[in-house]
């Protein structure tokens, strides 16, 4: 028991690695439409996600729990047993109030709840990625959005998030963009990383 247990670490350890590192896994593809210092503006072309809904209003618990939920649909735990290379990052998003699983969200808190995402390889399309054997994993399509960002560096927690969801807000409204989405943190690093060597970032999706 304590093998498979010490093995299991491991690999989680490892796919982290893979997942949030920052050497040779893929990202979203986007087109860059304006930069001011550490803010700019993004348009993202369709992706699908993997995201699951942890009803936990504590931050931490609840995004490890989802981590480790999709690490294991990624890892075969899905209908065609198939292993899914991910792509970064990892999205961590809050919302006002408890969503359905079908919605079209990454990762949320809800009314104590969080929802969790893993964005896949633009090699699948919502048809033919390989289906969730466990039924609290949903694959939603996201269509094509443009995004308001801020990039930061520093501790990747609850704290940091809700300063620089703040900031990114202000800056939509100084440059008279109209929100139209939740925010949401991506995470881009393994939580090992030393903080000052992180990339996060807090995407709004604007008009």
């Amino acid at each position: 028991m304590l093998k498979r247990f010490l093995a299991s670490i491991i690999t989680i350890f490892l796919s982290g690695c893979s997942i949030f590192g920052i050497s040779n896994v893929p990202e979203p593809n986007y087109k860059s439409l304006k930069t001011d210092n550490n803010f700019s503006i993004r348009e993202y072309k369709p992706i699908i996600e993997a995201q699951v809904q942890i009803n936990n209003n504590d931050y931490k618990s609840a995004v490890n729990k989802g981590f480790k939920e999709l690490f294991k649909y990624i890892t075969g735990e899905n209908i065609s047993n198939e292993k899914i290379k991910m792509t970064k990052p990892v999205v961590i998003k809050q919302n006002s109030q408890k969503i359905a699983m079908t919605a079209p969200v990454l990762v949320k808190e809800g009314k104590e709840s969080w929802i969790i995402s893993f964005i896949l390889p633009e090699s699948f399309n919502i048809d033919d990625a390989p289906k969730p054997t466990n039924n609290s994993i949903k694959l939603v399509e996201v269509p094509q959005e443009k995004v308001a960002v801020i990039n930061f560096n520093g501790s990747f927690n609850e704290e940091a998030i809700k300063e620089n969801t703040s900031k990114l807000k202000n800056w939509i409204n100084h440059n008279n963009l109209v929100q139209i989405g939740e925010p949401r943190a991506a995470g881009y690093n393994p939580p090992w990383t030393i903080p000052y060597f992180r990339k996060n970032e807090i995407q709004i999706p604007i008009k």
